[in-house]
Protein backbone atom coordinates (compact mmCIF):
# COMPACT_ATOMS: atom_id res chain seq x y z
CA UNK A 1 0.00 0.00 0.00
CA UNK A 2 1.42 3.21 -1.14
CA UNK A 3 2.47 5.28 1.40
CA UNK A 4 -0.53 8.70 2.75
CA UNK A 5 0.68 11.78 1.46
CA UNK A 6 1.40 14.31 4.29
CA UNK A 7 0.34 17.43 2.64
CA UNK A 8 1.09 19.94 5.85
CA UNK A 9 4.56 18.39 5.30
CA UNK A 10 5.78 19.15 2.51
CA UNK A 11 7.49 22.91 1.96
CA UNK A 12 5.36 25.26 0.60
CA UNK A 13 7.11 27.67 -1.80
CA UNK A 14 7.29 31.17 -1.14
CA UNK A 15 5.07 33.71 -2.55
CA UNK A 16 5.93 35.94 -5.09
CA UNK A 17 5.69 39.60 -4.21
CA UNK A 18 2.94 41.32 -6.30
CA UNK A 19 3.43 44.01 -8.70
CA UNK A 20 2.67 46.71 -6.22
CA UNK A 21 4.47 44.97 -3.63
CA UNK A 22 7.66 45.04 -5.64
CA UNK A 23 7.50 48.53 -6.75
CA UNK A 24 7.48 49.63 -2.67
CA UNK A 25 10.27 47.20 -1.52
CA UNK A 26 12.27 48.46 -4.88
CA UNK A 27 11.23 52.10 -4.22
CA UNK A 28 12.26 51.60 -0.36
CA UNK A 29 15.47 49.28 -0.76
CA UNK A 30 16.69 52.46 -3.69
CA UNK A 31 15.97 54.96 -0.77
CA UNK A 32 17.68 53.21 1.91
CA UNK A 33 20.76 52.66 -0.27
CA UNK A 34 20.53 56.24 -1.20
CA UNK A 35 21.10 57.23 2.34
CA UNK A 36 23.56 54.91 2.67
CA UNK A 37 26.05 55.11 0.28
CA UNK A 38 25.46 59.26 0.18
CA UNK A 39 26.79 58.92 3.64
CA UNK A 40 28.87 55.98 4.80
CA UNK A 41 30.37 55.76 0.98
CA UNK A 42 30.74 52.07 -0.92
CA UNK A 43 33.10 50.40 1.37
CA UNK A 44 31.25 51.50 4.53
CA UNK A 45 27.35 50.46 3.53
CA UNK A 46 26.17 47.44 4.87
CA UNK A 47 23.59 45.70 2.70
CA UNK A 48 22.41 44.06 5.89
CA UNK A 49 21.72 47.51 7.54
CA UNK A 50 19.89 48.87 4.42
CA UNK A 51 17.54 45.80 4.33
CA UNK A 52 16.90 47.05 7.43
CA UNK A 53 16.84 50.37 7.32
CA UNK A 54 14.13 49.88 4.22
CA UNK A 55 12.26 47.35 6.48
CA UNK A 56 12.59 44.46 4.20
CA UNK A 57 14.40 40.81 3.97
CA UNK A 58 18.05 40.74 3.33
CA UNK A 59 17.07 38.39 0.75
CA UNK A 60 14.99 41.02 -1.35
CA UNK A 61 17.90 42.51 -2.10
CA UNK A 62 19.43 39.61 -4.11
CA UNK A 63 16.06 39.07 -5.62
CA UNK A 64 15.83 42.98 -6.96
CA UNK A 65 19.12 44.10 -7.40
CA UNK A 66 22.14 41.43 -7.53
CA UNK A 67 25.45 42.46 -5.76
CA UNK A 68 25.90 45.45 -3.59
CA UNK A 69 27.61 46.79 -6.78
CA UNK A 70 24.50 46.49 -8.96
CA UNK A 71 22.54 48.01 -5.97
CA UNK A 72 24.96 50.58 -5.86
CA UNK A 73 24.72 51.25 -10.03
CA UNK A 74 20.61 51.49 -9.37
CA UNK A 75 20.65 53.76 -7.39
CA UNK A 76 22.95 55.92 -9.06
CA UNK A 77 20.49 55.59 -12.26
CA UNK A 78 17.93 56.24 -9.79
CA UNK A 79 19.38 59.42 -8.40
CA UNK A 80 20.37 60.88 -11.78
CA UNK A 81 16.72 60.18 -13.48
CA UNK A 82 15.54 62.23 -10.35
CA UNK A 83 18.13 65.21 -11.35
CA UNK A 84 17.10 65.03 -14.90
CA UNK A 85 13.40 65.43 -14.10
CA UNK A 86 13.80 68.45 -12.57
CA UNK A 87 15.71 69.82 -15.15
CA UNK A 88 13.60 68.66 -17.99
CA UNK A 89 10.69 70.79 -16.88
CA UNK A 90 12.28 73.96 -17.57
CA UNK A 91 12.00 76.42 -20.31
CA UNK A 92 11.48 79.78 -21.21
CA UNK A 93 7.48 80.50 -21.81
CA UNK A 94 6.55 83.22 -24.30
CA UNK A 95 5.22 85.58 -22.09
CA UNK A 96 6.87 87.14 -18.87
CA UNK A 97 10.06 88.27 -17.89
CA UNK A 98 12.75 86.05 -19.06
CA UNK A 99 15.14 87.50 -16.52
CA UNK A 100 12.49 86.93 -13.84
CA UNK A 101 12.08 82.89 -15.06
CA UNK A 102 15.60 82.56 -15.14
CA UNK A 103 15.82 83.43 -11.47
CA UNK A 104 13.07 81.34 -10.63
CA UNK A 105 14.82 78.38 -12.39
CA UNK A 106 18.13 79.36 -10.25
CA UNK A 107 16.45 79.11 -7.01
CA UNK A 108 14.53 76.18 -7.91
CA UNK A 109 17.55 73.70 -9.16
CA UNK A 110 19.10 75.16 -5.86
CA UNK A 111 16.74 74.29 -3.68
CA UNK A 112 16.01 70.71 -5.19
CA UNK A 113 19.77 69.88 -4.81
CA UNK A 114 20.02 70.84 -1.09
CA UNK A 115 16.56 68.87 -0.43
CA UNK A 116 18.33 65.90 -2.67
CA UNK A 117 22.18 66.31 -2.13
CA UNK A 118 22.98 62.46 -2.07
CA UNK A 119 24.16 62.36 -5.48
CA UNK A 120 26.51 64.77 -5.53
CA UNK A 121 27.95 63.50 -2.37
CA UNK A 122 27.95 60.24 -3.88
CA UNK A 123 30.27 61.29 -6.88
CA UNK A 124 32.29 63.41 -4.74
CA UNK A 125 33.18 60.59 -2.79
CA UNK A 126 33.73 58.03 -5.40
CA UNK A 127 36.40 60.50 -7.56
CA UNK A 128 38.20 61.29 -4.81
CA UNK A 129 38.84 57.45 -4.18
CA UNK A 130 39.81 57.10 -7.56
CA UNK A 131 37.22 54.27 -8.17
CA UNK A 132 36.44 52.94 -11.32
CA UNK A 133 32.76 53.10 -10.43
CA UNK A 134 33.48 56.92 -10.82
CA UNK A 135 34.98 56.35 -14.63
CA UNK A 136 32.67 53.90 -15.78
CA UNK A 137 29.67 54.86 -14.27
CA UNK A 138 29.03 57.94 -13.02
CA UNK A 139 31.51 59.94 -15.86
CA UNK A 140 29.25 59.28 -18.63
CA UNK A 141 26.30 60.57 -16.55
CA UNK A 142 27.41 63.62 -15.85
CA UNK A 143 28.35 63.95 -19.49
CA UNK A 144 25.24 63.01 -20.83
CA UNK A 145 23.52 65.32 -18.10
CA UNK A 146 25.85 68.34 -19.27
CA UNK A 147 25.00 67.11 -23.14
CA UNK A 148 21.63 66.78 -23.15
CA UNK A 149 20.20 68.93 -20.45
CA UNK A 150 22.65 70.98 -18.44
CA UNK A 151 24.88 73.21 -21.21
CA UNK A 152 21.76 73.58 -23.65
CA UNK A 153 19.61 75.24 -21.07
CA UNK A 154 22.55 77.58 -20.12
CA UNK A 155 23.39 78.26 -24.14
CA UNK A 156 19.39 79.32 -24.32
CA UNK A 157 19.80 81.62 -21.59
CA UNK A 158 22.91 83.10 -23.64
CA UNK A 159 21.07 82.92 -26.58
CA UNK A 160 17.61 84.61 -25.11
CA UNK A 161 20.19 87.71 -24.13
CA UNK A 162 19.28 87.03 -20.51
CA UNK A 163 23.25 86.34 -20.11
CA UNK A 164 25.56 88.52 -22.16
CA UNK A 165 28.65 88.61 -19.92
CA UNK A 166 28.92 85.26 -19.98
CA UNK A 167 29.63 82.43 -21.94
CA UNK A 168 27.21 79.25 -21.30
CA UNK A 169 30.38 77.31 -20.37
CA UNK A 170 31.55 79.93 -17.92
CA UNK A 171 27.47 80.45 -16.78
CA UNK A 172 27.51 76.42 -16.07
CA UNK A 173 31.18 76.62 -14.15
CA UNK A 174 29.60 79.28 -11.56
CA UNK A 175 26.61 77.70 -11.02
CA UNK A 176 28.39 74.18 -10.37
CA UNK A 177 30.51 75.75 -8.22
CA UNK A 178 28.21 77.48 -6.43
CA UNK A 179 25.78 73.86 -5.67
CA UNK A 180 29.21 72.06 -4.99
CA UNK A 181 30.08 74.57 -2.42
CA UNK A 182 26.51 74.00 -0.75
CA UNK A 183 26.51 70.33 -0.73
CA UNK A 184 30.33 69.50 0.16
CA UNK A 185 30.97 72.72 2.00
CA UNK A 186 28.13 73.48 3.80
CA UNK A 187 29.72 75.31 7.24
CA UNK A 188 32.14 77.16 4.91
CA UNK A 189 28.46 78.49 3.41
CA UNK A 190 27.15 79.07 6.51
CA UNK A 191 30.27 80.98 7.87
CA UNK A 192 30.24 83.31 5.02
CA UNK A 193 26.90 84.10 5.08
CA UNK A 194 26.14 83.95 8.47
CA UNK A 195 22.47 81.44 8.24
CA UNK A 196 21.56 77.85 7.97
CA UNK A 197 23.11 76.56 4.69
CA UNK A 198 19.70 75.33 3.21
CA UNK A 199 17.58 77.50 4.77
CA UNK A 200 15.39 79.38 2.72
CA UNK A 201 17.32 82.46 3.60
CA UNK A 202 20.44 81.16 2.13
CA UNK A 203 19.09 79.94 -1.24
CA UNK A 204 17.67 83.46 -1.74
CA UNK A 205 20.88 85.13 -0.79
CA UNK A 206 22.86 83.16 -2.86
CA UNK A 207 20.82 82.70 -5.71
CA UNK A 208 20.14 86.73 -5.65
CA UNK A 209 23.82 87.01 -6.16
CA UNK A 210 24.54 84.61 -8.68
CA UNK A 211 21.92 86.68 -10.60
CA UNK A 212 23.32 90.05 -10.50
CA UNK A 213 26.96 88.62 -11.70
CA UNK A 214 25.26 87.05 -14.42
CA UNK A 215 23.16 89.90 -15.56
CA UNK A 216 24.76 92.78 -14.18
CA UNK A 217 25.10 94.28 -17.96
CA UNK A 218 21.33 94.01 -18.13
CA UNK A 219 20.49 95.95 -15.47
CA UNK A 220 19.09 99.08 -15.92
CA UNK A 221 20.96 102.03 -14.29
CA UNK A 222 18.44 102.99 -11.25
CA UNK A 223 19.32 99.21 -10.53
CA UNK A 224 16.29 97.31 -11.76
CA UNK A 225 16.34 94.44 -14.27
CA UNK A 226 14.59 95.57 -17.45
CA UNK A 227 11.67 94.10 -18.35
CA UNK A 228 12.51 92.07 -21.72
CA UNK A 229 9.96 92.27 -24.52
CA UNK A 230 8.74 88.67 -25.54
CA UNK A 231 6.91 88.23 -28.68
CA UNK A 232 6.34 85.83 -31.06
CA UNK A 233 4.57 85.92 -35.10
CA UNK A 234 5.12 88.03 -37.57
CA UNK A 235 6.43 90.91 -35.06
CA UNK A 236 9.05 89.14 -34.18
CA UNK A 237 11.79 90.88 -36.51
CA UNK A 238 10.77 93.89 -35.69
CA UNK A 239 11.04 93.42 -32.49
CA UNK A 240 14.58 91.59 -33.21
CA UNK A 241 15.58 95.16 -34.78
CA UNK A 242 14.26 97.33 -31.58
CA UNK A 243 17.27 95.19 -29.08
CA UNK A 244 14.01 93.02 -27.69
CA UNK A 245 14.28 89.52 -26.86
CA UNK A 246 12.65 87.24 -28.85
CA UNK A 247 11.59 83.99 -27.42
CA UNK A 248 11.39 81.16 -30.63
CA UNK A 249 12.43 78.18 -28.22
CA UNK A 250 11.95 75.16 -31.25
CA UNK A 251 8.71 75.96 -32.69
CA UNK A 252 7.46 78.46 -30.10
CA UNK A 253 6.48 81.56 -32.76
CA UNK A 254 3.85 78.87 -34.00
CA UNK A 255 2.52 77.98 -31.14
CA UNK A 256 -1.22 78.42 -30.58
CA UNK A 257 -2.78 80.76 -27.63
CA UNK A 258 -3.80 77.07 -25.79
CA UNK A 259 -0.51 76.34 -26.59
CA UNK A 260 1.11 79.19 -25.02
CA UNK A 261 -1.56 78.97 -21.80
CA UNK A 262 -0.15 75.72 -21.54
CA UNK A 263 3.77 77.06 -20.91
CA UNK A 264 2.35 79.35 -18.76
CA UNK A 265 0.74 77.27 -16.63
CA UNK A 266 3.81 74.48 -16.96
CA UNK A 267 6.03 77.57 -15.86
CA UNK A 268 3.28 78.74 -12.39
CA UNK A 269 3.55 74.66 -11.58
CA UNK A 270 7.50 75.45 -11.47
CA UNK A 271 6.64 78.00 -9.29
CA UNK A 272 4.61 76.23 -6.94
CA UNK A 273 7.07 73.18 -6.73
CA UNK A 274 9.44 76.45 -6.00
CA UNK A 275 7.61 77.24 -3.02
CA UNK A 276 6.66 73.42 -1.33
CA UNK A 277 10.27 73.34 -1.87
CA UNK A 278 11.34 76.46 0.46
CA UNK A 279 8.61 75.32 2.79
CA UNK A 280 10.06 71.76 3.26
CA UNK A 281 13.37 72.87 3.95
CA UNK A 282 12.29 75.47 6.51
CA UNK A 283 10.49 72.38 8.28
CA UNK A 284 13.75 70.84 7.95
CA UNK A 285 15.27 73.32 10.11
CA UNK A 286 12.88 73.87 12.54
CA UNK A 287 12.83 70.17 13.06
CA UNK A 288 16.82 69.93 13.13
CA UNK A 289 16.60 73.63 15.79
CA UNK A 290 13.80 71.11 17.88
CA UNK A 291 15.99 68.21 18.05
CA UNK A 292 19.16 69.97 19.24
CA UNK A 293 16.86 71.59 21.60
CA UNK A 294 15.89 68.39 23.07
CA UNK A 295 19.30 67.04 22.92
CA UNK A 296 20.40 69.98 25.22
CA UNK A 297 18.07 69.24 27.62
Amino acid sequence: MAAPVLIGCLPMPSPRPSSSSDRSNRARLLQAATDSFAELGYEGTSLRTIAEDAGVSFQLITYYFGSKEELWVATVDYLFERYLETGKGLGFTPTGNLHEQFHNHLRLLLTDMLQRPQLRKIWVQEYLAGSERYTNVIQPKIKHFHDSLSFPYFEEVVRLGIVGRFTAAEIALLWSSLVQNNVVNPYFVELLLGVPTGSPKSVERQVDLLFAVLVDDAVDQDGTVPTRLVTTGDDAAAATERGAVVYDWGDAKELSPAANRLKQLEHENLQLKQLVGSLSLEKKLLLDRLSAIERGQ
